[in-house]
C-alpha cells in the first residue's frame, strides 16, 4: 500500500469514526432524550375498581408515550369542592395536562376556564360545559339510555312498576342517558318513580333499603356504576328477587351481580378506550398535533346470555384485553 493509499485510508477512518461519536455521544451537546410529559387524570369517584378500566387504559397509553401518569380519585363520590381542589392542586404543581371527569358539569365550568387556555384540558366520561376543553371522550350517552330502554321493553317489563335511580344527574353522560331512556320509556305510559340517592355510600345504602322494603315497584334502573353496584348490592342484602335491574357501567362486581341474576342487563361503555384516549388526546394537544373536539367510543348490551362472548368479557373484565 503506497503512502498516498495509506493517508486516504487513515482520513477516511478518521471520518468514520467522527461521524460514529457524533451519532453515538451526540458531541455537540443536543439532547435528544425522549420528551416526558407529566398528566394527571382527575376522576369523579372514589378509589375503588369502578375505575379500574379507564385507568388500566391509561396506563396503556401512558407507558406507550412515555408519559408520567398521576391518577387521582376522590374521597367522595361527586365531590365537586374536593375535585376543584384537586384540579388546583395539579395545576399549581405544573403538570403538562389534566384528563378530568367532571362531578358536576356546571359546577367546573369557570375552574376549568381559569387554567385552560395555559394548559390542555380533557374530559372523559364527563364532560365540563365550557367550550375551552380540549377533547371530550366517552360513548355516546343518549344511545345507551335508548338501548337500555329497549331492553327494558322488549323485556316485557315497560308497563311494570319502574324506579329510576336519581343519582350523578350534575353530570352530562347520566342526565344524557336519562333523556335517551325516558324518550323510550315516557311514550309506553307505564308507572314511573324516581328514587333520589345521595352520593354518600352509607345514607344512600340507607336510602335503598327504606325505597325497597316498600315493595312498590317491579323494576330498578340504575343509570352509572356507583349507583348500579349500589342498587345490586341492597337487592342482595335483602334478597328482593321479585326485582328486576337494569344499569349501565360495568365492574367485576356487576359481572358477579349478572352471573347471581340480580342484573338483568347492563349497559357497558369501552372504559379502556376511554382512558387510552384521554391520554393520547393530552399527549397529541402538547405536541401541537390535531385534537379532535369529541370521540365517541363503543357500548354494548351485556347479560347472563351472553356476557361470556370474547368481545363483552374484554368491556367487562379490565384484565381481558
Amino acid at each position: 500500500m503506497t503512502r498516498k493509499n495509506i493517508f486516504v485510508f487513515i482520513l477516511l477512518l478518521a471520518a468514520f469514526v467522527v461521524s460514529f461519536l457524533i451519532l453515538t455521544f451526540d458531541v455537540f451537546g443536543e439532547d435528544h432524550s425522549p420528551q416526558v410529559y407529566n398528566i394527571s387524570i382527575i376522576v369523579r369517584g372514589k378509589n375503588s375498581d369502578s375505575w379500574a378500566n379507564i385507568k388500566q387504559g391509561a396506563d396503556q397509553a401512558a407507558s406507550e408515550m412515555n408519559v408520567d401518569l398521576s391518577f387521582i380519585t376522590l374521597t367522595e363520590e361527586n365531590n365537586l369542592r374536593e375535585q376543584i381542589s384537586l384540579l388546583e392542586r395539579e395545576y399549581i404543581s405544573d403538570v403538562d395536562a389534566i384528563v378530568i371527569s367532571a362531578a358536576d358539569s356546571e359546577g367546573l365550568v369557570k375552574p376549568i376556564e381559569r387554567i385552560a387556555d395555559k394548559l390542555p384540558i380533557i374530559c372523559i366520561e364527563s364532560a365540563v360545559g365550557s367550550t375551552m376543553i380540549g377533547s371530550y371522550i366517552s360513548a355516546d350517552n343518549y344511545a345507551m339510555g335508548v338501548q337500555l330502554g329497549q331492553e327494558i321493553l322488549s323485556s316485557g317489563n315497560a308497563r311494570k312498576r319502574l324506579a329510576v335511580i336519581d343519582s350523578s344527574l350534575g353530570c352530562t353522560n347520566v342526565q344524557q342517558r336519562m333523556d335517551g331512556l325516558m324518550s323510550v320509556l315516557r311514550p309506553i305510559g307505564g308507572e314511573i318513580e324516581h328514587w333520589a340517592v345521595p352520593d354518600d355510600s352509607a345514607k344512600s345504602a340507607a336510602a335503598l333499603a327504606a325505597h325497597l322494603d316498600k315493595k312498590s315497584t317491579d323494576v330498578v334502573v340504575a343509570l352509572d356504576l356507583s349507583s348500579l353496584e349500589l342498587v345490586g348490592q341492597a337487592v342482595s342484602d335483602v334478597q328482593a328477587s321479585y326485582l328486576d335491574l337494569f344499569g349501565i357501567g360495568a365492574s367485576g362486581k356487576v359481572a358477579s351481580f349478572i352471573e347471581q341474576d340480580i342484573v338483568s342487563a347492563t349497559i357497558v361503555q369501552n372504559d379502556f378506550g376511554i382512558g387510552y384516549l384521554g391520554v393520547k388526546s393530552a399527549v397529541d394537544a402538547l405536541q401541537n398535533k390535531a385534537v379532535s373536539k369529541t370521540a365517541n367510543v363503543e357500548h354494548r348490551l351485556i347479560n347472563w346470555n351472553n356476557m361470556y362472548d370474547s368481545e363483552n368479557q374484554r368491556l367487562l373484565f379490565p384484565f381481558i384485553r
